[in-house]
């Protein structure tokens, strides 16, 4: 008989097969609880990496358009806007 030894990230302690099937239900049930809190960890893990990501690109992008204040962004976009509307105007009249 041969034994093949597969890589894996965990190990499980699983009953021989001559064990009863509650000892069987129990370990599968311990395993699932196990994974479904693996994935817990993740999606929350995944979570965290995304906010972290949206609040640096808020930060790129505010400091891109005139600074870290909020405010300099809005004056900027409104003297802009004005501007157009300006030469919009000249162009009709």
């Amino acid at each position: 008989m041969h034994s093949f030894s597969t890589p894996s990230r965990r190990s499980f302690d699983l009953p021989k097969p001559d064990t009863g099937l509650a000892e069987w239900t129990s370990k599968i049930k311990a395993i699932q609880r196990q994974v479904d809190a693996d994935e817990e960890n993740e999606q929350k893990r995944l979570e965290e990496e995304i906010a972290a990501a949206r609040q640096a690109r808020l930060r790129r992008r505010s400091r891109g358009a005139g600074g870290d204040n909020p405010a300099d962004s809005l004056d900027r976009c409104m003297y802009f806007s004005v501007r157009f509307i300006a030469r919009v105007v000249e162009l009709v009249i």
